[in-house]
């Protein structure tokens, strides 16, 4: 008799175990989703404001080919104003001067980070798009930035040496890099429009479920 209690006791004691093994499992399994959840809601969000601040301020951001892009703190400003970005608006009326270049510098790594964690965390060529719409805004901030620190070189240059604009502007480079400038527009506009095309928002938010 001791020897069947025994037994049962053995048995129990494996239901019980099991029984834990298995809750504790889906426990794990559903914080997993909501870690997922939360991080597809975090990163949607981030590349949302993106896409609204270039809605609203597309228009700034054509230029003439012939003359130098003389508002880009303007710019720089609107295209950050948002509560994401607002740390780094400083930078572009101090540039190269800290703390605001180390923000700015440490902000521009998390978008590059952030960009590629989009591509793991969703699926399909939704991620893909919208990856790469926040490293093309990233690219294009980062542009901005080093054409605002031209943009003082040559007005410097200009008046240690007397020179016209347009002398000056060939003295730096100023028509090169106004080009490079214009090219991560292009980027950012083909890329803004491929998400519309493909109404990537609608099918991204599709994926941030709960299941």
């Amino acid at each position: 008799m001791l020897t069947d209690w025994n037994f049962w006791f053995s048995v129990i004691t494996a239901i019980v175990a099991i029984a834990a093994l298995l809750q504790t499992k889906q426990q794990i399994a559903m914080s997993n989703k909501q870690h997922l959840f939360d991080k597809r809601v975090e990163y949607y969000l981030i590349a949302k404001g993106f896409i609204q601040l270039y809605e609203n301020n597309k228009t700034l951001l054509i230029f003439k080919d012939d003359e130098p892009v003389m508002a880009m703190d303007f710019i720089f400003a609107q295209l950050t104003n948002n509560t994401y970005l607002e740390k780094i608006t400083g930078i572009i009326t101090h540039p190269l001067e800290q703390p605001y270049h180390k923000e700015f510098l440490i902000k521009m790594e998390t978008l590059k980070e952030i960009s590629t964690k989009i591509k793991l965390i969703f699926e399909g060529k939704e991620a893909v798009f919208l990856g790469n719409y926040v490293l093309c805004y990233q690219e294009l901030l980062f542009k901005i930035y080093q054409y605002q620190i031209l943009l003082e070189k040559m007005d410097k240059t200009s008046q240690k040496f007397n020179l016209t604009l347009d002398k000056a502007q060939e003295a730096v480079g100023e028509t090169q890099h106004r080009k490079e400038l214009q090219r991560t527009i292009r980027d950012l506009k083909e890329a803004y429009n491929a998400m519309k095309k493909e109404q990537i928002e609608e099918k991204i938010q599709k994926q941030i479920k709960l299941k």
